[in-house]
C-alpha cells in the first residue's frame, strides 16, 4: 500500500481510531529519536521537587484545554 492510499484509509476512519493510529506514529517517533528513555526516567522521577503541581498545570493550559478539567 503506497502513502496516498494509506492516507485515504486513514480519513475514513472514525476520530477515535484516528486518534490511536496518531498516538501509535508520535510513539514510533520519540522511539526513532530517542526520547522513549527521558520521557521514562522524568514519569519515574520520585523527586516532587521535580513535578509541576497539578494545579499549576490547570491554571498555565486552563481547565477546558485539552481536557485537563477533573
Amino acid at each position: 500500500m503506497d502513502v496516498l492510499a494509506l492516507q485515504n484509509e486513514l480519513e475514513s476512519l472514525p476520530p477515535d481510531q484516528q486518534d490511536r493510529i496518531s498516538a501509535f506514529l508520535t510513539v514510533l517517533r520519540m522511539k526513532r529519536e530517542g526520547l522513549m528513555a527521558e520521557v521514562k526516567g522524568r514519569l519515574d522521577d520520585s523527586d516532587a521537587g521535580n513535578w509541576v503541581p497539578w494545579e499549576d498545570v490547570r491554571s498555565e493550559f486552563g481547565e477546558s484545554d485539552a481536557g485537563l478539567g477533573q
